[in-house]
């Protein structure tokens, strides 16, 4: 009994730590480090690939992306924070000090048993600005990987839900 009792703990263990993306959400920031946070989401149409990582850069100008880099949000095989009318959506959060930021490029992997392959696809995106002590909403970004499309859209109201269900503490 005892063996079956610590079997299910150990299962129940494995499916939380498994569970959605957001848990792995920054919900809180330092605002005596003069830190903020943006919040949205993001949505990834045809999804065929295995891993999407959205490389988020300081608005400087620079040779390369790579001298810019402040962090990225990385989404690998996970059935996202929700799914509507067919499409997956993820949660996302970055907190970092106040000043101007951008998304530069996503970078996709793929790896089938045949072979592995990676490419980017580079974003001419407006910049976004984090200010000290508030939480800021970016939009609903939509990428296309297929047709190598973006856009960002206002989908303030239902993120306000999703962000509340699956994350409360990150209010904007």
């Amino acid at each position: 009994m005892k063996s079956k009792i610590s079997l299910l703990g150990l299962l129940f263990l494995v499916i939380i730590g498994c569970s959605a993306p957001s848990k792995n959400l920054k919900t809180t920031y330092n605002e005596s480090n003069d830190e903020g946070m943006i919040v949205g989401t993001i949505c990834v149409e045809n999804k065929t690939y295995n891993g999407y990582t959205f490389v988020c850069t300081d608005a400087k100008t620079a040779i390369a992306d790579y001298a810019n880099v402040s962090e990225d949000l990385t989404f690998k095989n996970s059935p996202g924070d929700f799914k509507e009318k067919g499409k997956t959506y993820y949660l996302f959060s970055v907190v970092k000090p106040q000043g101007k930021y951008k998304f530069a490029k996503i970078k996709i992997f793929d790896n089938t048993r045949e072979s592995q392959s990676q490419f980017e696809i580079p974003l001419n995106m407006k910049e976004f600005e984090i200010q000290k002590g508030k939480t800021t909403y970016y939009g609903q970004l939509t990428i296309n990987t297929q047709e190598k499309k973006y856009t960002v859209e206002n989908q303030l109201e239902r993120d306000k839900v999703w962000f509340n269900k699956k994350a409360p503490k990150i209010q904007f």
